[in-house]
């Protein structure tokens, strides 16, 4: 694989990271829509989706994929990103950490860029999504979709002015990103009650959480941690007690429903 990518030219690379990234997408996208079924008894809302909503999100899914795939082509046709032929464990984990880590916190700063009144015409798209299914996850527009490529190669750029990175350690960041965030969309929570104790959700929180924002629109802008909501201030009091009432077979019944 490595020699592949160091061999390949722009536009093959382009073709053959689109393909997987759409493959990858497709499969996450199966299961989420299993896992909605699997777990119908734990659904977030009792509210009907915007008709063509499946369709459109569809469609954008498949701008999002190849968007993402002409730029980290670019970033490994170009050299931006060196990646090592032989990685250790620790590089490897070392790779997908740091992506982690800096994800998490770019992240949480493009969301609020973008609910900022310039930039929201951007991020309008996704918010059409009032009621999340297994397919809104990477239904966004062209700019946006950019700016999470921006995000999947900040980590990788960085660390290639002093070090190589794994293309293993990236790969698995990608299949956690993608897998989080396709089935961290669905209309179910398959997260227990104790996923509500806000000690146990600095690192992952529950579907709920996520919900809530394209239901209110403000806060809730991390993505797969809460922790720079928590200490940026943008978290919702209720959700905890939203989380225990869909645990409790008892789906929100309206987008404005609140907390006790």
């Amino acid at each position: 694989m490595v020699d592949f990518v160091s061999q390949a030219s722009f536009p093959v690379l382009a073709l053959a990271i689109t393909a997987a990234l759409i493959a990858l997408n497709a499969v996450w996208s199966v299961v989420g829509v299993v896992a909605e079924r699997g777990f119908r008894h734990y659904r977030v809302w009792a509210v009907d989706l915007r008709p063509g909503q499946l369709r459109w999100e569809i469609l954008a899914n498949l701008r999002f994929d190849a968007v993402v795939g002409c730029f980290i082509a670019a970033l490994l046709a170009s050299g931006a990103v060196r990646v090592s032929p032989d990685p250790s464990a620790w590089l490897s984990w070392a790779t997908f950490g740091a992506c982690w880590v800096t994800f998490e916190i770019y992240y949480w700063c493009l969301h609020r860029a973008l609910h900022t009144r310039p930039l929201y015409r951007f991020h309008r798209w996704h918010h059409e999504s009032r009621v999340t299914t297994a397919f809104t996850g990477v239904s966004t527009s062209s700019v946006e979709a950019l700016g999470w490529a921006v995000g999947f190669g900040l980590a990788p750029i960085l660390l290639s002015t002093f070090s190589e990175v794994s293309l293993t350690g990236w790969a698995f960041y990608f299949l956690y990103n993608y897998s989080g965030n396709i089935v961290g969309h669905v209309n179910a929570d398959f997260f227990p009650k104790a996923m509500n104790r806000r000690g146990l959700t600095w690192m992952i929180h529950p579907i709920t959480y996520h919900a809530l924002h394209h239901a209110r629109f403000v806060n809730h802008y991390s993505f797969g941690s809460s922790f720079m909501d928590r200490l940026l201030g943008t978290e919702w009091e209720d959700w905890p007690a939203l989380h225990e009432r869909v645990r409790d077979r008892e789906p929100m019944q309206s987008l404005a429903q609140r907390g006790a």
